[in-house]
């Protein structure tokens, strides 16, 4: 294996799967005394006082960017994908919310399509085609099986793919903690908004599990920004998977979850699909310079 690519991206990779499986099922502990919309806020704020010490010693020039409206449509896309999130890893089985998460490349090559006009070959077809057919048999429709939170679950993928599009837009200009760091900002601003009206005061264990989760996410956070700004989408981004598999044991041994045929016959192919988007000799372009999309804000 290439030395560089395994120390620039297979292991900040594979440590930002181990850090979301464990911010994922201390996010569903904490989430029987806290409703989602707050567990959001707390992990933004959290998150940004790990981060802003460290972004602040590299004083204002470090600070200094031109592309605020970029940071600004990640963290709006990050708030999405995380309140989604959120809300569904607390009504569903831990590996099924993550899985659902991390069908995010499926989006992404959909995004291609209707957002850059990429013609994508037949075998991106299939596996999209396949991918989707995954997803619909993980939200059970049709039976009495079928959650909305699973559906709200799906929303959170569509949320990641475009959070990821922006990061990778930035990645010519912006450094790993100058990315982090205005997302800890612009987060922790736009989650407080609908706790004017929905704030509830959370429990002392809630905000103690938030605290340690909000350092993994922070933690996977920099190691998956890091790896995806220092290589292709493809070689990065499988590593997701591994977090569905740390889910499906966390989630079986704290919580005794045990996956349906329907959902691993769903989780088989939505893995297959989004691996083979993944492994696409010409990945979607929105992981490629475009004139449109990576041109700097005014």
């Amino acid at each position: 294996m290439d030395r560089r690519y395994l120390i620039h991206g297979a292991i900040p990779a594979l440590g930002a799967a181990c850090c979301f499986a464990a911010m994922a099922a201390l996010v569903k502990l904490a989430s029987v005394d806290a409703s989602s919309q707050v567990l959001v806020f707390l992990r933004s704020v959290f998150g940004l006082l790990i981060v802003a010490p460290f972004a602040l010693y590299r004083g204002r020039s470090f600070l200094a960017t031109s592309r605020t409206k970029t940071h600004v449509l990640r963290a709006l896309t990050s708030i999405g994908a995380l309140s989604c999130f959120y809300f569904a890893v607390a009504r569903i089985g831990l590996a099924e919310a993550i899985l659902l998460n991390a069908s995010s490349p499926l989006f992404i090559g959909v995004f291609a399509i209707f957002m850059l006009g990429e013609q994508l070959e037949r075998q991106a077809v299939y596996a999209l085609m396949l991918g989707f057919c995954g997803v619909v048999l993980l939200l059970k429709p049709g039976t009495e099986l079928f959650q909305l939170s699973a559906v709200i679950g799906a929303c959170a993928a569509l949320f990641v793919a475009l959070a990821k599009i922006f990061i990778r837009q930035m990645a010519d200009t912006e450094p790993v903690l100058r990315t982090v760091f205005y997302f800890g900002v612009y987060s922790s601003l736009f989650s407080a908004i609908p706790l004017f009206w929905l704030w509830e005061t959370p429990a002392s264990d809630a905000v103690a599990c938030m605290v340690v989760a909000a350092t993994f996410g922070t933690a996977g956070q920099t190691l998956l920004t890091y790896a995806f700004t220092h290589n292709r989408a493809a070689r990065v981004a499988p590593f997701s998977y591994f977090t569905v598999v740390l889910g499906g044991l966390v989630g079986w041994l704290f919580w005794g979850e045990l996956p349906d045929w329907i959902s691993l016959t769903g989780g088989t192919l939505v893995v297959v699909g989004c691996v083979t988007m993944m492994l696409r000799p010409n990945p979607a372009s929105a992981w490629q310079e475009s004139r449109a999309l990576s041109k700097p804000d005014a």
